[in-house]
This record gives structure tokens, C-alpha cells and sequence, in this order.
């Protein structure tokens, strides 16, 4: 049977004042989730903030609930060192319930960058606006690096969009301050009690853990190969290079707007034929369809076949790539099979991809004013 989970789901129009400085805050609407747990969009009231006697909302925060555990440590001593481009916390304790609390994080109007992926822009992101998206993240990840900590889940569901009076922001969230984006949740819910984890009835693996199916590969083959899936070894294996190949993980995420395999092998496979072919396809369906159970199961001993299965289906020399060798590079970079040789991110970002990279101003234009989703051509490989 499965554990009773206690979920923190207060309704609408909910009203909790700080009792340190006396701010109050209004939940207006659900904007995503954290475990079984929702997380808030809140207009908040600070007392010298009034019109003849009565409060007026001073801004949004974003509220979410915490459960005791490591994340609420890493992000207090997160705090003690200065992080670029991060999301952070403007108020640890709101209120306490049970064994945690709620905190008020800043509010990100658009949400993830893979929420923007899943409702608008199914095919990815145009490449220049990538280039921004990974740049502004990497910013925030090489702070946390330089405090010595390692981000261990850095993906598209980490980066977080705001834009408000004609600005934007691209921040990284990190441990406290990360959570499932979703602007369009309910509002309002019955549900006080879960049971047991999420079952997701499909056999492919969910988004919302791909730094766990998809992590470097010491770090998964430490995790499931030895069956070693106790947090403290989950920290031992997880390092600065382990980051770096989320970094090409969530590249594929944004050029793709989506990643799908039906197991590791899979995965693997098709990881390896972009190794092979030093090139990045239209569309990742076209390497998953060229994928059978065997070849994955015996891949590092088919190199000639996948050499030749290169030769006979994706010739591409003659052909207009579809994405620029620079952003290939940074991919296959981040996605060396031994962590050593895997990129710094002072050296990812003085490629060519990145010190080329355009300003925030163009991913305002190309994205946020952008009037639907923009699939990307087909080139008939």
C-alpha cells in the first residue's frame, strides 16, 4: 500500500500574513505543482501600501510549499553567495504547516521555458532564441558551481521566463526555488490527500525527471546499474561535468520541444548516432524510427552498422543542415561520454554559438511576441 502523503493545496483567495513583517499574501490561482503539492500565484499587501485606509496589492510572488529535506539546505547557503540570473527567494517563512512551510519565491510571469515549449512552440525554439535561453541559464548555473554546489536537475522545467513593463528575464531556478510549471492548473481543487506516487500510463518517461533517465552516464549507471539509489550516493555521482551534460540535454529539449525514448537503451542509441554523425536531424523521430530493440541492447558493438546506416539514410553533406554547426558543436560538447572531456562553463560559453548569441530584446520579438507556434522546415532527410 502506498504511503498517505499530506498535500498542501489551500484554496483560493487564501490570505497568510508574514509574521515577521506583516506582509500579506492573497493566492490567486495555481500556477503549477511541487511533488503532490501546488504552487501559487499571490498578489501580495505591505502595510504602509494603502488608499485611504485600504490595501492595495504592492506586486506577484510566487508561493510554494516546502517539505523538510536537502533542497531547503542547499538553497540557505545558496543564499550566502551571490547567484546571477537565478530565481530567488523573497521570503522563507510565510507560514508553517506540519513539518514545513511556505515560502514566496519571485513570480515568473511565462513560466518555464518548457512550458512555453509544450503550449507554443511544439517544434523548438528558433536557434538564435536557444542561444539566448542557454546563455542567460548557464550564467546562473556557472554561480552555483562557483559556491560549489551542483545543480543535478539543470533542464528546460529549471528556466524561467518573466517579462513585466517591457523587460525581460531569463533566471535558473535551483533546489527551493524550482518547481512544474503549468499557467494553465485549475484554480480550484477538492483533493486534500494522495496516495502513493503518480502513475503515468504511457512507457515513455515523463519530462518532469529527465535528469534521472537521462542523466550523464556515471551518473545513471551509478544510480540503477549498482541498484545505489540512496540520496547520499545520488550527491557522490552527481558533478560539475554530470551538469554539464544536462546542458546538451537541454538543448536537444529546446531544439526539439520535446524528448522521447521508450527506455535508456534507447536513449543511448540515439544519443550515439548523433555522436557517430557529428550532426543534429530535423526531427529526433527520424533516429528513434531507425532504432530496433537489438540495436539498442547491442549498440556499442554495431558501430559499423550505424556507420553505414549514416552513409544509406542521412547524407547530409549536400544538404542544408538544419541547425548550425556552432549549436552542434555545444551539443556534442556537453554530451561527451567521459565526463572529463565534457566543457567548463567558462570555455561553453566563449564558443562561437554563444559569443554570437543575440540580446534579450530579439527573444522578446521572436518568442514572447511571437502570435503561434513556429515548427521548423523540413528538409526531407
Amino acid at each position: 500500500m502506498g504511503t498517505e502523503i499530506i498535500a498542501y493545496r489551500p484554496a483560493i483567495g487564501k490570505i497568510y500574513t508574514d509574521p515577521h513583517t506583516y506582509i500579506k499574501y492573497r493566492l490567486e490561482k495555481v500556477i503549477g505543482t511541487s511533488g503532490f503539492d501546488f504552487v501559487y500565484k499571490a498578489s501580495y499587501y505591505t502595510p504602509d501600501y494603502s488608499d485611504n485606509g485600504n490595501l492595495l496589492p504592492s506586486g506577484y510572488v510566487t508561493v510554494k510549499y516546502l517539505r523538510p529535506g536537502q533542497d531547503i539546505v542547499r538553497s540557505l547557503s545558496q543564499e550566502q553567495t551571490p547567484v546571477r540570473n537565478y530565481v530567488n527567494v523573497d521570503a522563507w517563512f510565510i507560514r508553517r504547516f506540519n513539518d514545513g512551510f511556505c515560502t514566496a519565491l519571485k513570480y515568473m510571469s511565462e513560466g518555464s521555458i518548457r512550458y512555453m515549449l509544450s503550449t507554443r512552440f511544439h517544434y523548438g525554439l528558433p536557434e538564435d532564441c536557444i542561444a539566448i535561453v542557454l546563455k542567460e541559464a548557464l550564467v546562473g548555473l556557472h554561480d552555483i558551481h562557483n559556491s560549489g554546489q551542483v545543480h543535478r536537475t539543470f533542464s528546460a522545467e529549471n528556466i524561467f521566463v518573466n517579462f513585466v513593463n517591457s523587460n525581460v528575464e531569463i533566471k535558473l531556478a535551483f533546489e527551493a526555488t524550482a518547481y512544474e510549471s503549468d499557467l494553465d492548473c485549475p484554480t480550484e481543487t477538492n483533493v486534500e490527500i494522495d496516495h502513493g506516487p503518480h502513475v503515468v500510463s504511457t512507457s515513455v518517461p515523463p519530462l518532469s525527471i529527465i535528469s534521472e533517465w537521462a542523466a550523464a552516464p556515471e551518473v545513471y549507471n551509478a544510480l540503477y546499474d549498482n541498484a545505489a539509489k540512496d540520496q547520499e550516493e545520488d550527491q557522490n555521482c552527481r558533478t560539475f561535468k554530470s551538469d554539464m551534460w544536462l546542458v546538451g540535454i537541454a538543448a536537444l529539449e529546446l531544439a526539439y520541444g520535446n524528448i522521447r525514448a521508450n527506455s535508456r537503451a534507447e536513449f543511448d542509441a540515439m544519443i550515439n548516432k548523433i555522436r557517430l554523425s557529428k550532426r543534429l536531424p530535423n526531427k529526433l523521430e527520424y533516429l528513434l524510427e531507425e532504432i530496433t530493440a537489438e540495436e539498442a541492447q547491442k549498440f556499442g558493438k554495431m558501430k559499423g552498422i550505424v556507420e553505414s546506416f549514416f552513409k544509406d539514410k542521412l547524407k547530409l553533406g549536400k544538404k542544408k543542415r538544419a541547425f548550425s554547426k556552432e549549436f552542434e558543436n555545444v551539443v556534442l560538447e556537453c554530451l561527451n561520454k567521459k565526463a572529463a572531456k565534457r566543457p567548463t562553463i567558462e570555455k561553453l560559453l566563449q564558443m562561437p554559438f554563444f559569443q554570437n548569441a543575440k540580446d534579450l530584446k530579439w527573444f522578446k520579438r521572436c518568442v514572447l511576441h511571437a502570435k503561434g507556434p513556429m515548427p521548423i522546415a523540413d528538409y526531407g532527410y
